[in-house]
C-alpha cells in the first residue's frame, strides 16, 4: 500500500507518530482486508487526491466513537501508542468485522473543518489591510460546517500580534516562524461560505462527522473543535450549498460596497476538485479581478499544498484596477493543520 506508506512518512514528518503509526499499520494489514483491500485498489481516481486514507481514518475513528472498534479505542480515545502487533490485530478485526460501514465512509468526500487554518486567513487579511485599512467582505470555498467564518470571535494570536476576540474559548496561536507581522487594521464586514455538501453542526450526526476526520493523539485539535462549535450554535455561520465557481461568479455579481474589499479564502480544497472547477473557479477570478476598483478592491486567499505536495503554501493574489492585477504571491509556508506558520509577507 504504497499512498498509505507516503502519508505515513509525511505524518511522522509533520510529528504526529500516532497518526504515522496507524498508517503503517494499515499498509501492512490491509492487503489481506478483503472487501476494503478491493474498495482501494479498484479506486477510480487518485488516492491522494481523492483524500482516501483521510475516509479511511474517519470511519476507523466513527467506530471508535461508537465503541465499535475494540482495542482502537485506546489509540483514539486516550492517544495511546500500541504495539505493533496488538495494533495490527486491531485492525485486522475491524477491517473484517465492520468492512460495511467502513466502506460507508469511503464512499464519501472529506468533510474536515480544521479551525486552526484559520489564523493564515487572519494573518493574510492583516497584511493586505495595512495600506488602506478597509473592512472586508469574506467568502470562503468549500467552507464545510462554516466554523472559519467565524474567525472573528476566536483569539488569534500571531506571533507577538493579537487579533480578533481574546476572551474566546478558541484559541489559534500557531508556532509563528520567519518575519513577525507588521501591525494593521482587521474588520470583518460579513463573512459568507459555500460548500457542495455543508455540514450543520446543530446536528448530531454532522458534529460526530468532523470529530471522526481527527486523527488519533489529536486531542487539542478535537477541543478546539469541540469549542467552535460551541460558538456556532451561537453564532450560525452562513454556507450556502453549491459548486464553488458557479457560486463565485453569482456572489461577484452581486453590488461590491464602496470601501469594502471582497476577500475569497479557500484552504486544502483544491485538491478535491477537477480541472475544469479549478480553471472555472480561475476564471470567475480573472472577470471579478477586471471589473475590481481601487476602493472595490478584490483578494484571494489561498492554502493549499504546492504542485507537487511538499509544502503547504499561503497565498495572496489581489486586483484593485490600478496597479495590483492579480500576482499571486506566497507570503508563508505552513502546517497542514494550521501547527505553524513560516511568514514571509508580501514585502
Amino acid at each position: 500500500m504504497r499512498q498509505l506508506r507516503i502519508e505515513a512518512a509525511k505524518a511522522q514528518g509533520f510529528g504526529k507518530p500516532l497518526a504515522a503509526s496507524l498508517m503503517q499499520a494499515l499498509a501492512r494489514v490491509v492487503p489481506g482486508a478483503g472487501r476494503v483491500f478491493g474498495r482501494i485498489e479498484s479506486w477510480p481516481g487518485d488516492l491522494a487526491s481523492d483524500g482516501v486514507i483521510f475516509r479511511l481514518n474517519a470511519g476507523l475513528h466513527a467506530l471508535a466513537l461508537e465503541g465499535r472498534a475494540g482495542g482502537l479505542d485506546a489509540l483514539y480515545g486516550e492517544g495511546w501508542m500500541l504495539p505493533p502487533a496488538l495494533l495490527d490485530k486491531a485492525l485486522a478485526h475491524v477491517l473484517e468485522h465492520e468492512a460495511e460501514a467502513l466502506l460507508g465512509w469511503l464512499s464519501h468526500p472529506t468533510q474536515t473543518n480544521e479551525v486552526a487554518r484559520a489564523a493564515g486567513l487572519v494573518a493574510a487579511l492583516i497584511e493586505v489591510g495595512r495600506s488602506d485599512g478597509l473592512p472586508c467582505e469574506v467568502l470562503e470555498l468549500g467552507a464545510s460546517a462554516g466554523l472559519n467564518l467565524n474567525v472573528s470571535h476566536y483569539a488569534v494570536r500571531l506571533g507577538q500580534l493579537g487579533a480578533c476576540a481574546p476572551s474566546s474559548a478558541v484559541v489559534l496561536a500557531p508556532q509563528w516562524r520567519g518575519r513577525a507581522l507588521a501591525a494593521g487594521p482587521l474588520r470583518i464586514a460579513e463573512a459568507r461560505g459555500v460548500d457542495l455538501h455543508p455540514l450543520d453542526v446543530t446536528r448530531t450526526e454532522d458534529r460526530r462527522s468532523l470529530a471522526a476526520y481527527v486523527w488519533p493523539g489529536e486531542s487539542a485539535r478535537a477541543g478546539r473543535l469541540a469549542a467552535a462549535i460551541g460558538i456556532a450554535a451561537a453564532h450560525p455561520p452562513q454556507v450556502d450549498t453549491g459548486l464553488a465557481s458557479a457560486w463565485l461568479l453569482h456572489r461577484f455579481a452581486q453590488p461590491q460596497s464602496q470601501g469594502v474589499r471582497r476577500a475569497v479564502f479557500h484552504s486544502m480544497v483544491l485538491q478535491y476538485a477537477s480541472a475544469a472547477e479549478r480553471a472555472a473557479i480561475d476564471h470567475a477570478f480573472a472577470l471579478a479581478g477586471a471589473r475590481a476598483e481601487p476602493d472595490r478592491p478584490l483578494a484571494r486567499i489561498s492554502m493549499e499544498w504546492r504542485a507537487d505536495r511538499s509544502q503547504v503554501e499561503l497565498r495572496i493574489a489581489q486586483w484593485d484596477g490600478a496597479g495590483l492585477r492579480g500576482e499571486s504571491r506566497v507570503v508563508a509556508l505552513c502546517h497542514p493543520y494550521g501547527e505553524w506558520i513560516d511568514w514571509r509577507g508580501l514585502d
